[in-house]
């Protein structure tokens, strides 16, 4: 079935959802517009970094690059009810990008109390990583674009994060359906000290046609087409701010890619994954293959598993929120825990204790108070994923019978073409994504790396208010242990962006600047410009 057939068939399932929520006495509603035009400018080898990483997979590697975009956003809720509901598409055409035309989000959501049932492609941010609430109160988050729709930039602005490992938002929305506790919800007989929230999502790759002429030049590398995608988290907070001035945060999230059809343009070969209703029972639980998926599934985990760990804790005090956190990328069951089962030359089982050494630390300082009213919050992350369980990988044979659970090779996969979506990276876009390789390779050609990322925002000006965002990025790069760099190679990222965003105003826009200095993405300079204009076609409460 053809891309744009897909997407005929769920907008006519998305206007039914909506037709059924049409507006009646019953019921408060909306229907909103909004219109988009960005350009990017640049000078080197690409786009500057910090221009195109973690934005919705919207923006371009290359030097200059623009697009508008278009969306329609119908909402509300029933009166005396606890249901509420939205249906939201917006489509872009671009130029000197992947697509010349694409639907960047269409989906449709019911929400009942706590609990949203969403289906279609939705943008979306790391989960533990947005303080959507810090900017409360200023001109940012009373400007009518931000207010009514957040995710444009006000969601963007507030992080400082490069992104989470497994997601980021880094590369274009997933269709999905997803069942979801959004928010945190007090977990029954614990007064509120205990809360939870997660989610559960199955859905399918758009990039089918993207990832065939992106490799037509390249004779060995995979491509797909028909991919399935599954995703679930769940998290739990443990603490009450007014009465304890300590919260925890912690959980786990695992995403997958399973089924689908694999393709090289050299031979022709191409490799079927099963799609019966056990796979999907695989996806969300873990197991190896069935007897009909080649042999390395059959001795490792079913399709391309990703998951990390989740851990923060909170200091709330008056006048600042002092956050230190940490995630853990695993994949498949390798790093999982803090222990390995393996085989020795004999045969025999043995567990291996092994600490977890590939992580990401980050502390981040939230400002209450009005000394330095124009800082917002400042963030600093550290990331390492240079051990990936060490260099070997080696599953137990006939020749040779010892077991050997190294060699990792993040993001990357032995079947599957990797962890992207439209040549972005889906998890942190420090491991650089394949949309920067020229060569027609759909592989990470560097996940072994450090990387140091510092970023800080705020608000300036009363009556020309302005927010801003400086983002500092340094990372050494060593390839990947099969094909490692002869020598390291660094990348240094500088981001600064500004929007202009009066209170209460329909109009919102924004300059951003960046540079990179690197012997490995290029050395690159340039300006982006955004103007945004949204209104209120009807309002009915």
């Amino acid at each position: 079935m053809k891309h744009t057939n897909r997407h005929k068939i769920l907008l006519t399932i998305l206007i039914s959802i909506c037709a059924l929520t049409s507006p009646v006495k019953a019921q408060e509603s909306y229907l909103r517009y909004f219109t988009q035009f960005n350009a990017i400018v640049a000078d080197g080898d690409n786009a500057p970094f910090w221009l195109t990483a973690n934005r919705q997979g919207l923006t371009s590697t290359e030097w200059n690059s623009n697009y508008g975009r278009y969306g329609l956003e119908y909402g509300g809720k029933f009166r005396n009810s606890d249901f509420s509901y939205k249906c939201t598409g917006d489509i872009a055409v671009s130029r000197n990008s992947n697509a010349d035309f694409f639907v960047q989000q269409l989906f449709g959501e019911v929400s009942w109390r706590w609990l949203t049932l969403s289906i279609g492609s939705k943008e979306r941010f790391s989960e533990t990583r947005i303080h959507a609430d810090q900017f409360a109160g200023t001109g940012i988050a009373g400007n009518k674009v931000n207010n009514w729709l957040p995710n444009l930039y006000y969601n963007n602005m507030t992080m400082l994060s490069s992104g989470g490992l497994t997601y980021s938002g880094n590369s274009r929305p997933i269709p999905q359906v997803r069942l979801e506790i959004p928010e945190y919800i007090p977990f029954p007989g614990t007064k509120g000290w205990l809360k939870i929230r997660g989610h559960i999502a199955y859905g399918r790759t758009t990039d089918d046609n993207f990832q065939e002429s992106f490799t037509a030049g390249n004779n060995i590398t995979q491509y797909g087409k028909n991919i399935l995608y599954h995703s679930k988290a769940g998290f739990i907070e443990i603490g009450k701010a007014e009465k304890f001035p300590l919260i925890f945060e912690g959980g786990l999230e695992m995403q997958s890619q399973f089924g689908g059809d694999i393709y090289t343009h050299g031979d022709g070969l191409k490799v079927s994954m099963p799609t019966t209703l056990a796979d999907y029972w695989k996806a969300f639980i873990p197991l190896s293959g069935s007897d009909d998926t080649p042999e390395v599934e059959q001795t490792n985990i079913s399709g391309n598993m990703i998951g990390s760990w989740h851990a923060a804790f909170t200091v709330p005090t008056k006048n600042m929120d002092i956050r230190l956190y940490g995630e853990h990328m695993f994949e498949d069951f390798s790093q999982l825990f803090f222990f390995e089962y393996q085989s020795d030359r004999h045969g025999e089982r043995n567990i291996i204790y092994y600490p977890w050494k590939d992580i990401m630390l980050g502390l981040r300082v939230t400002n209450k108070s009005q000394i330095l009213p124009f800082i917002s919050a400042i963030q600093y992350e550290y990331l390492t994923t240079m051990d990936q369980s060490g260099a070997l990988y080696h599953d137990p044979s006939d020749n040779f019978s010892e077991q050997m659970d190294g060699g990792d090779n993040y993001y990357n996969h032995g079947i599957y073409p990797g962890w992207h979506h439209w040549g972005n990276g889906i998890g942190n876009p420090l491991i650089i994504s394949p949309s920067y390789n020229s060569n027609g390779s759909l592989k990470f050609r560097s996940n072994r790396l450090t990387a140091h990322n510092v970023g800080i925002n705020g608000t300036f000006g009363k009556k020309i208010p302005i927010a801003y965002r400086l983002q500092y990025t340094y990372s050494e790069n060593y390839g990947t242990y099969s094909n490692p760099f002869e020598s390291k190679k660094y990348t240094t990222s500088l981001l600064g962006e500004f929007i202009y965003a009066p209170k209460n105003s329909l109009w919102l826009g924004r300059l951003s600047l960046a540079h990179d200095k690197s012997n490995f993405i290029g050395n690159n300079t340039g300006f982006m410009f955004t103007l945004t204009r949204t209104g209120e076609i009807f309002s009915k409460k």
